[in-house]
């Protein structure tokens, strides 16, 4: 099944339409090209002006993905992209700027989009610090909400509010929007400096070992504010049963919600209902300044 259309003056050919991208439930590439389509206006807010790292299911998710950085060689000329150096290479990813590109990314089979912590306008800035509770088993979502409670009350005695959305799966992300001040390696001290006050805490809940198979509660993974690192940013789909998606959420919502209830089907509606809960992250630029001096030295 093929389809050409055209979105802000761009023109698009679809194609496989009907291919099977989720089997449980039965969702194909249209529907998550439907779904981009639907919530664009409120997650370009999120993903554009940054680097993108994608992952794609050609073949869908029951079938193997893979990462892509670069953006391929057949892309069409409308779609921004820039070129980053590192140490080793050179790397040239995709800006979704537009609605256009995020269609374009849909009819690649893209389902997951990581943005980077920063903007391309200031690329040794982040933008937020990151605390990521990733569960590990037999532990799972309630011992992750449990966490971001007490995080909360962190946050509150250090000054600082953070914002919490689903990962998508069995994990709670909660941002802490920055002023544009700080390196990453003081977003990331933030959060390792969190974590080890809840490994004091909550010995037995939290842990802060970075050895997977010894670790034990919920891990907070302050590495991922390190430069380079990426996580599925808020809105994006994850390659998992039911097509959930990683959805923001408010505080008191943190007490009764699941996973499951966030999925392509219900995201778009939920965000009619609710407006987006994410969008003070855009706004509420804080300071850590006081916290670096006085617990940092």
């Amino acid at each position: 099944m093929k389809q050409l259309v055209e979105v802000d003056g761009k023109r698009i050919q679809l194609s496989n339409l009907d291919k099977l991208i989720w089997p449980i439930p039965a969702l194909t590439k249209a529907d998550l090209i439907q779904y981009f389509t639907s919530i664009g206006p409120v997650a370009l807010k999120y993903w554009s002006g940054r680097p993108l790292t994608l992952t794609r299911y050609p073949d869908g998710v029951h079938n193997h993905g893979f990462y892509q950085k670069n953006c391929p060689a057949y892309a069409p000329a409308w779609v921004d992209r820039i070129s980053v150096v590192t140490d080793t290479k050179t790397i040239e990813y995709i800006i979704c700027n537009d609605l256009a590109t995020l269609v374009w990314l849909g009819n690649q089979a893209v389902i997951e989009i990581h943005p980077a912590t920063y903007c391309i306008n200031d690329p040794n800035r982040p933008s937020f610090a990151i605390i990521d509770l990733d569960p590990a088993a037999p532990s799972g979502f309630d011992e992750a909400r449990r966490v971001a409670a007490i995080i909360r009350n962190v946050l509150a005695e250090l000054g600082l509010r953070g914002y919490p959305k689903t990962s998508g799966a069995t994990g709670i992300h909660i941002y802490i929007p920055l002023l544009p001040k700080y390196s990453f390696e003081q977003s990331c001290w933030l959060v390792e400096f969190i974590g080890r006050l809840l490994v004091r805490l909550e010995p037995q809940l939290v842990t802060n070992e970075r050895l997977v198979k010894k670790r034990r509660g919920v891990y907070i993974d302050h590495l991922q504010n390190l430069p380079g690192k990426t996580i599925v940013g808020v809105y994006s789909p994850r390659p998992l049963p039911h097509a959930p998606v990683s959805t923001a959420i408010s505080w008191d919502e943190l007490d009764y919600i699941r996973p499951e209830d966030f999925t392509i089907t219900t995201v778009p509606q939920r965000i009619k209902a609710v407006g987006d809960l994410f969008e003070p992250v855009l706004t509420d630029q804080q300071s850590i300044d006081q916290i670096l001096e006085f617990y940092r030295g």
